[in-house]
């Protein structure tokens, strides 16, 4: 079984749904233990290392998704333009609403015009408490992955765009071992982070070679797998594109290249995980405000705020992706085909 640019395949679209899901429950989780002051059962485990799930899938995706605009540079780089940036655009200026009417409403994030210009631009911008994010903080995701966009646009005007991409991925990385000094941006675009987006390319060509082998039990056991080391190693000081990259590596493996491609009710998630993801801190920082005062302050009341924000979370998300994500991609869109995500 081979694949084409717009199989969307179900154990994919799984992962985009278990990646937004853990990113939410490590967010939730946080959040209850810093309010409610008690310690959670399963907090030790590195639910945020979801985005690194993300980032494999967008190297496996992008690199399908590409194979139909060789020599065509600017196409894809709109594209994916046009598949991310609108609802990103959207969350970070509400974001700069909170920040200019409600400032008390937002928790970590002050009124910073030069990290305000920097999150439209995608630029890496570091925050007076040192971290490299942009205003609407989870972004810095979307920073990777626009600078990943563009190292595959300006490869796809070579011969052999797969080698070049990779070539540059791994030059980035080493120019950044070499250099005896950085900065904001060199350290940002040449943090070793950047060769999870590899780690999918790679397993795309494996996918496109037709190196797929559907079995729902080697799958399962493939999940398992790396799901486990994702927990063990991110208990070691090992960096995190091999505590946590070569985990999801395998676990998007198990998904794509030993998946049997059978839907399941976890797609309708997938398609969504992009919208859970921008706006799940909005739910849970909205949730704060208003329940927890009306939380008891015991580990009960936490376990029952972190419940309903995770499905408050998610039923937003999924309505987000519903009235407004899918509708402007349509729009967007016509009257040609929609893109391949």
């Amino acid at each position: 079984m081979t694949g084409t640019p717009s199989t969307k395949l179900a154990g994919l679209q799984s992962m985009r749904a278990l990646a937004a899901i853990m990113a939410l429950i490590g967010h939730t989780i946080a959040e209850a233990e810093h309010y409610f002051g008690v310690p959670l059962a399963g907090d030790a485990i590195p639910w945020t290392r979801g985005v690194d799930l993300f980032f494999v899938i967008s190297g496996f995706v992008v690199t399908l998704s590409a194979s139909r605009f060789h020599a065509q540079p600017l196409t894809f780089f709109k594209r994916r333009l046009v598949r991310v940036v609108p609802l990103y655009y959207l969350f970070t200026t509400l974001m700069v609403a909170v920040l200019l009417l409600l400032p008390g409403a937002a928790k970590d994030t002050n009124l910073d015009l030069g990290q305000i210009l920097s999150s439209y631009g995608f630029l890496p911008y570091a925050r007076s408490d040192g971290r490299i994010a942009p205003v609407l903080s989870l972004g810095w995701t979307l920073n990777y992955e626009i600078f990943f966009y563009a190292l595959f646009a300006i490869s796809l005007c070579m011969r052999n765009a797969l080698a070049t991409v990779a070539g540059l991925l791994i030059l980035l990385v080493l120019v950044g071992l070499a250099i005896p000094y950085s900065t904001t941006a060199i350290s940002f675009w040449t943090n070793p982070l950047i060769l999870e987006f590899l780690f999918g390319i790679g397993l795309a060509r494996l996918y496109q070679l037709g190196l797929v082998y559907p079995s729902a039990l080697l799958a399962i056991i493939g999940l398992i797998v790396g799901l486990g080391l994702l927990i063990l190693l991110g208990t070691l000081d090992l960096p995190r594109v091999i505590a946590a990259g070569v985990p999801s590596t395998i676990v998007i493996a198990s998904a794509t290249l030993l998946c049997p491609n059978v839907r399941t009710p976890g797609q309708l998630l997938g398609d969504a995980s992009y919208a859970v993801y921008l706006s799940h801190r909005f739910t849970l920082r909205a949730a704060t405000l208003l329940l927890l005062p009306l939380m008891p302050q015991s580990a009960t009341g936490a376990w029952i705020y972190v419940g309903g924000v995770i499905v408050l979370a998610l039923m937003v998300g999924g309505l987000t992706h519903l009235l407004l994500e899918r509708p402007m991609m349509q729009w967007l869109n016509a009257p040609g085909k929609a893109v391949a995500a």
